[in-house]
């Protein structure tokens, strides 16, 4: 069954890509995709994760990095590199999936969200590969953190709950303060990163794809990510800076470019992955407006069947009772 699901994302992989045309062209999506091809580690077949700061310089994540950089090269017009990629995950690593990041590519999550591990694979030419996966704890709190947030409304979105995701999606914008989303995580570190802006305006994408009416009041949110994004695109390097901070009312990027916020960026900007969202989440509505009474008349027959137990029980109660009172003697 694992089989048949990597072999049907990779064909949606291959259909999915815009080819950099984008939907929001804020970016050199050209730069982008040299500084990906940069990062390509061709010995361990995978990317490494940054370019300056160590350790992460020295490091190969099969997740995030690898599962979200195949599927933003495949996107930008990469299918060598990608199918490399892909193939690497697929043989040795059952896809690369971690109960998180698959969401964005139409793979149902747990309901579950746990802290992370890192798992060492191994070393290759002096590059540490470790693999991002579920830890021991469960997090309670996931709502306070944006990007889970974001996760399980495409989960929702997903299932068919257009409406559990629109809640989840309103609970995200409490969060935006007009300069980014200032969450749990923000609040431990100070700093706003610029991957949760991607993951607002995939979401966005996908629930105005899937007709939904909440999106249209903060198109203004949308906008502002949309320009944060272009103020952390790197100049030298092609890649997206993973953190930002605001002085004096003003966006100052900071930390090393990666691979991750780089590939959550193209995914948002330049793919047709929220469109798959916006299938599921019509097929249920139309299901819904073709069987509108369907909910309620399950109800009812429910209630029906049980008065109608609670019935037939009580009568052989009182039959049991009479025969009972029959048989005592005078």
């Amino acid at each position: 069954m694992k089989v048949l699901v990597i072999s049907v994302l990779m064909l949606v992989t291959l259909f999915s890509g815009a080819h950099a045309h984008g939907v929001y062209s804020v970016i050199d999506a050209q730069r982008v995709l040299m500084f990906l091809r940069s990062q390509y580690i061709g010995e361990a077949g995978l990317l490494r994760a940054a370019v300056r700061a160590y350790p992460d310089n020295m490091t190969i994540y099969v997740a995030n990095d690898n599962v979200l950089a195949a599927r933003a090269l495949m996107v930008l017009g990469d299918m060598d590199i990608s199918r490399r990629i892909l193939t690497k995950l697929n043989s040795e690593y059952g896809g690369g999936f971690n109960s998180r990041i698959e969401v964005l590519f139409g793979v149902d999550i747990p309901d579950v969200f746990y802290t992370v591990k890192y798992e060492y694979i191994g070393e290759v030419n002096g590059y540490v590969i470790l693999y991002e996966k579920p830890g021991d704890r469960t997090i309670e709190n996931w709502y306070e953190y944006a990007d889970l947030v974001v996760y399980r409304a495409l989960n929702r979105l997903l299932r068919g709950s257009r409406p559990h995701a629109e809640l989840l999606f309103l609970n995200l914008t409490r969060m935006w303060n007009g300069y980014g989303f200032r969450d749990k995580a923000y609040e431990a570190v100070g700093v706003y990163s610029t991957y949760k802006c991607a993951l607002f305006i995939y979401l966005h994408r996908a629930l105005e794809a899937a007709g939904s009416d909440v999106v249209e009041d903060y198109v203004y949110v949308r906008n502002k990510c949309l320009e944060i994004i272009a103020l952390a695109q790197d100049p030298e390097t092609g890649g997206i800076r993973t953190d930002y901070r605001v002085v004096n009312d003003k966006i100052i990027t900071e930390g090393d470019v990666n691979v991750e916020t780089t590939s959550i960026v193209v995914l948002a900007l330049y793919s047709d992955y929220p469109l798959l969202f916006s299938r599921r989440a019509r097929q249920a509505s139309s299901v819904a407006e073709a069987y509108p009474l369907a909910e309620s008349v399950a109800y009812v027959v429910l209630i029906a069947a049980l008065i109608a137990f609670t019935y037939r029980f009580m009568l052989k109660l009182i039959k049991a009772h009479h025969t009972s009172s029959s048989l005592k003697p005078s």
